[in-house]
């Protein structure tokens, strides 16, 4: 077996020492720059950079900056924890002083509240799934925003073929006309609009067998490595999954231009077809890919576990839709893995130290993605069954009833990934239904399982609820004045499906906020302490709401969708000072969105920018011509308030 804190050698320790030492009195913004620079790789004589990701992931591990020094140390393991506490401490993103300053102008624009597209791109007869997330990659937040080299990532859930990518990477992100001309835009030509994101590959991955190719339905990850190296960045894993056959994992190493279009550089649609595998992992930039089936039954299809990377100990978690939860070794071969020193090169393989050959059933239904817990070294998923599991090093099963279970109720499942939140010792989870179908909940355990704690969510059993966020004061402790969780929910009865074809009156949305006991850290039980009705209408079930404080200008914001909605759809709320009483902006995307990734809060004009699919139905997409359909669409807007 591996040993679980491998990582920690005695020539390791120097970042946790040094975050003892910031604990213990110096600034937390000290610490992170020098932190986040280690962190980084070089690229030329004496300087490096830090790079950063945002994917499913980073939300769904909670690092808040304050706690129990054990606690902190632990978590400070993880890159994430770095990113997080960076993102919370510095002001913009790109040179904030001296001649970086001078270049690319004041951090501070005048603030405008409405939400803006700046681009949209058709990737085809499906998108990134309506509850996963596409996956962000900037090269180096210390500088200023890269057009080249930052990259965003969307899964396609649609079966690859010559004409139908599965997985795709746009560039020149920072791009657009709206509010202000962007970064990244160039001369308009026969083949490029100038004023869009530009395809940076795109793939259609055939990995099932005998031709066979299956859909990306789940959320993407992208490459990182703790102690630095060229690893970081260039290469991507995912799942890919059709019926008949096992979930496949991949990793693939992208080569820039492969898929690209050369008529038309913001089509997707001529995408590199990749039929064989490597069996090594793949080179950097050769456009190659590792092929891993996940068991050998037939009916191992997984739907929505995304892939979890410890990225510590280059190893991988994912589940699939008979509750077998899955750990992968030598995912990127990085630099932390021993298996990868003095030239070794393995492919992704399943770790057989753990479990039964690298595979533990957790349950009989449908597992979400499984988050590690960086302090108790314990993996989290929550199961169709309605129930929260917690899964041990060792192998032990521990389990906490959240929902109903579909086998009682159609919404009674634990759809979304549990939020973890290690160094408090909490995890959040959610299900549509409990207690017989009167409510949803969401319910707060302990990371041991000892106890537990339910807010029960407006009406039960009307349509999936997604994962929570936290106001910005529960990052300072969930005891501090102003800490809530926020969740969406319905209340009214629809009596039929969640969905707009079947419910054309729909129920009412609801925006609901718990609160925590201000000495213990405990949610409140019983009926949230806030909630928000806002109106009625088709379909309205709500994607994972998205936090998001914005360090430029103090101002704490919350940002979600209704799906299956063809009305105006997305919305923003000031949360600074509590819970909000007004909406900031409202627009429409499609009948909704996939979950948001935000990548940063720079001044540059498109450079503040929260991404993802926009579910279409009766819609096209605007830098394409397209005909109307229910594909999907890949669109980034420009942050409220910042642009």
């Amino acid at each position: 077996m591996r040993k679980p804190l491998s990582f920690l050698t005695p020539g390791r320790l120097g970042a946790l020492t040094a975050l003892t030492v910031c604990l213990l009195g110096l600034p937390l913004t000290s610490f992170m720059s020098r932190h986040m620079t280690a962190q980084g790789r070089t690229v030329g004589a004496g300087v490096r950079q830090a790079s950063v990701f945002q994917d499913w992931s980073t939300r769904h591990l909670v690092y808040v900056r304050y706690g129990p020094m054990a606690a902190m140390q632990a978590a400070a393991q993880d890159p994430r924890a770095a990113m997080a506490w960076w993102s919370a401490t510095h002001q913009g993103w790109g040179g904030v002083e001296g001649e970086e300053q001078q270049r690319w102008g004041p951090r501070h624009r005048e603030l405008h509240s409405a939400m803006q597209r700046d681009w949209s791109i058709y990737l085809g007869t499906g998108g990134t799934a309506e509850t996963m997330y596409p996956a962000k990659f900037s090269f180096d937040v210390t500088a200023a925003p890269s057009c080249a080299n930052d990259y965003v990532v969307f899964s396609v859930n649609a079966a690859g073929s010559a004409t139908q990518p599965n997985i795709v990477a746009l560039n020149n992100l920072y791009s657009g006309t709206a509010g202000a001309n962007g970064i990244c835009n160039r001369t308009a030509t026969a083949s490029d609009t100038g004023v869009a994101a530009t395809v940076l590959w795109s793939y259609a991955v055939q990995g099932l067998g005998g031709g066979g190719s299956g859909a990306v339905a789940t959320s993407p990850v992208i490459a990182f490595d703790p102690l630095g190296g060229s690893v970081t960045g260039t290469k991507v894993a995912f799942v890919e999954s059709g019926a008949g056959s096992p979930a496949h994992f991949h990793v693939l190493a992208p080569k820039s231009g492969d898929g690209q279009n050369s008529s038309n550089l913001q089509s997707v649609l001529s995408p590199k077809v990749m039929a064989s595998f490597v069996s090594a992992t793949p080179a950097i930039g050769s456009g190659t890919a590792t092929n891993l089936a996940l068991g050998s039954s037939t009916s191992g299809t997984d739907t929505l576990s995304s892939p979890f990377v410890d990225y510590v100990r280059d190893l991988a978690y994912v589940g699939n839709d008979i509750g077998v939860l899955y750990r992968i070794k030598d995912v990127f071969c990085t630099s932390v893995n021993p298996d990868c020193s003095g030239g070794g090169t393995p492919a992704p393989s399943l770790d057989t130290s753990w479990g039964a050959g690298g595979s533990i059933t957790v349950c009989s239904g449908k597992l979400t993605a499984p988050v590690l817990d960086f302090v108790t070294l314990n993996v989290y998923v929550g199961c169709s069954d309605g129930k929260l599991y917690s899964v041990s090093q060792t192998g032990t099963i521990k389990s906490v009833t959240v929902g109903d279970g579909v086998g009682s109720k159609t919404y009674g499942a634990i759809v979304d990934p549990p939020v973890v939140d290690g160094v408090n010792g909490f995890v959040y989870a959610v299900s549509g239904s409990a207690s017989s179908g009167a409510n949803g909940a969401l319910v707060q355990a302990k990371t041991d399982f000892s106890s537990s704690s339910t807010a029960t969510i407006g009406t039960g059993n009307q349509c999936n609820i997604h994962a929570p966020a936290f106001s910005n004061a529960y990052y300072t402790a969930p005891t501090a004045a102003g800490a809530l969780v926020y969740v969406g929910g319905v209340s009214g009865t629809l009596g039929v499906a969640c969905t707009p074809s079947a419910n054309p009156s729909g129920p009412t949305v609801q925006l609901y906020a718990a609160t925590f006991n201000n000495s213990t850290g405990v949610l409140n039980a019983g009926a949230p302490a806030h909630n928000w009705n806002l109106g009625g209408g088709p379909g309205f079930e709500w994607t994972s709401v998205m936090e998001f404080y914005n360090t430029t200008t103090s101002i704490d914001w919350l940002f979600f969708s209704a799906g299956q909605s063809s009305q105006s759809n997305v919305a923003s709320a000031n949360i600074t000072s509590g819970f909000p009483t007004a909406l900031g902006s409202l627009v429409t995307e499609g009948i909704g969105t996939s979950g948001m990734t935000v990548d940063n809060n720079s001044s540059s004009a498109q450079a503040a920018s929260i991404y993802f699919n926009s579910l279409l139905q009766n819609a096209t997409c605007n830098n394409n011509t397209v005909v109307t359909d229910t594909g999907g669409c890949a669109v980034k807007l420009t942050q409220a308030a910042l642009q």
